[in-house]
């Protein structure tokens, strides 16, 4: 439609040129075509390895666009997961960027033959890929003839699981775009918007940027990675209104020196999401961006909630509220509702949810809760708590959860509270077997810069303000929290180590 309306705006740009949506369009059909041409069929998953580049983009909306499932894989998991991913989603093709060619090879050599998808890539330079820029010069810039239906696969998005295959979560070109108009209307993007990108696609965070900008025919601009120095020049040249951070990003933008010189009146949302960013940063960021932080927890499955950079004062523990088409309730181990204030599983339910785990039906089913009428929510695997206002405040994963002495401890709260000693630059709570309790909580704790840690005077001072049941049995020092590439600290890493 973009193409159609206004086919001269700007639809992409990067650190080379800007891209028309006329241009755009005509990348796409030409890529749809020559994929149909090299035997895509509608419905069939293409895989992709690549990061957040212009190539990437227009190459997946191609492969949509001929009528296929983009399944965005993984960069930074290992060769033997990329293979086992690639079996598990039966890709017919797997799109392949010139960074990630290594991976690529390595996971491709251990499949057998009959199990290896047809290589991809722009100039056929990885041994055995068809060269993508002779299909193209033949190829139609004239839309293909497929036509798509609401409940064909849009994406196929693998969660963030580090342990085993993750699960493929696929949703329908139908809630892609119900999502789209939610999050647009979240976020108040307009045609004016100027999306500044540096998250790569298999993340469900940037298809929650990407396709409400293109919803409503604003601009993005891919850095294609994360670079502190260029992304605050990018800030002062681009001058973008919206950018979506982990904390991670939040964390090492706050320690470069130059970042307090920079100019962030242009920012209307920088958005965080993909994993819990403490109060004390976001105060910082909102501080630094003139409350331009706000707030998406979600659930890449299909239910999310928002806090709006304007709600956020007075809120820094909260989540927010349901996003417009999502509902929300919290239920006990027994699977019936709590009331306002109670701690539960966080349940969801909207218009944009997943059509299923890819070829798993039993994880699909394991995943849903009926409400009292029978309508299909979500567990979120969150415990969480939702006042009479409807503000939502999670407190952690409910696989986290410490029970200790039949009592139980959300590692949350004893993280808060190592969080504020200046000795502590980061921190993680896990639960470790205990022969009396079952379980006691054990703090993973990285020092902050120049600091010589001493464990025992910290946990005494954690203990003396934590309860009983709470306390601390161990503090080990170690140099940096083991993370995914939304900066979620994978706990199970931790507890493995102990």
């Amino acid at each position: 439609m973009n193409a159609r309306s206004k086919p001269g705006d700007i639809a992409w740009s990067d650190a080379r040129r800007e891209y028309s949506w006329r241009e755009f369009s005509e990348e796409v059909n030409a890529n749809a075509n020559a994929l149909i041409g090299l035997g895509l069929g509608k419905g069939d998953v293409v895989a992709m390895l690549a990061d957040s580049s212009y190539w990437t983009w227009h190459m997946a909306f191609g492969a949509i666009r001929a009528g296929g499932v983009i399944a965005p894989l993984n960069t930074m998991l290992h060769p033997t997961v990329v293979a086992s991913t690639l079996t598990k989603s039966g890709a017919s093709h797997l799109l392949v960027s010139a960074r990630f060619f290594e991976l690529a090879e390595a996971a491709l050599a251990l499949l057998p033959d009959g199990e290896r998808p047809s290589v991809v890539t722009a100039e056929g330079d990885l041994p055995g890929s068809i060269d993508f820029r002779e299909e193209r010069r033949m190829a139609s810039t004239a839309p293909p003839s497929v036509v798509l239906e609401g409940t064909d696969g849009f994406t196929v998005v693998y969660s963030s699981g580090t342990t085993g295959v993750p699960k493929g979560i696929l949703h329908t070109h139908a809630a892609r775009l119900a999502m789209a108009a939610s999050y647009a209307s979240a976020y108040e993007f307009e045609p004016w918007t100027r999306l500044y990108l540096t998250t790569p696609p298999h993340t469900n965070g940037s298809w929650m940027v990407v396709l409400p900008a293109i919803y409503v025919g604003a601009r993005s601009h891919l850095a294609e990675g994360f670079d502190v120095d260029r992304f605050l020049s990018d800030v002062e040249s681009y001058r973008p209104t919206v950018s979506f951070i982990v904390p991670t990003i939040g964390a090492r933008l706050l320690k470069h020196p130059g970042v307090t010189e920079v100019d962030w009146s242009c920012f209307k949302f920088i958005l965080t999401a993909g994993a819990p960013m403490p109060p004390e940063m976001k105060q910082r960021l909102r501080e630094l961006s003139d409350d331009a932080l706000g707030e998406v927890w979600g659930f890449t499955e299909g239910v999310s909630s928002v806090m709006h950079p304007r709600q956020m004062g007075g809120r820094l523990d909260s989540v927010g509220r349901a996003m417009p088409g999502c509902e929300f309730r919290v239920v006990d181990d027994h699977g019936q509702e709590l009331g306002p204030g109670e701690i539960g599983e966080l349940v969801g339910r909207s218009n944009f949810m997943l059509s299923e785990y890819h070829n798993e039906p039993a994880a699909t089913q394991a995943l849903i809760w009926h409400g009292p009428d029978g309508s299909v929510y979500l567990r979120t695997g969150d415990l969480g708590q939702i006042d009479d206002d409807g503000w939502i405040y999670v407190r952690g994963r409910k696989k986290d959860m410490i029970i200790s002495g039949g009592l139980n401890i959300y590692p949350i709260d004893i993280e808060e509270i190592l969080r504020q000693e200046p000795a502590v630059e980061e921190c993680a709570v896990v639960g470790v077997p205990h022969p009396d309790w079952g379980e006691t909580p054990v703090a993973f704790v990285v020092p902050a810069p120049g600091v010589d840690l001493v464990t025992e005077d910290l946990r005494a001072t954690a203990n003396g303000r934590l309860g009983r049941h709470q306390r601390i049995s161990e503090i080990r020092v170690i140099d940096e929290l083991p993370r995914n590439t939304l900066g979620k600290v994978m706990k199970h890493r931790l507890v493995e180590s102990y």
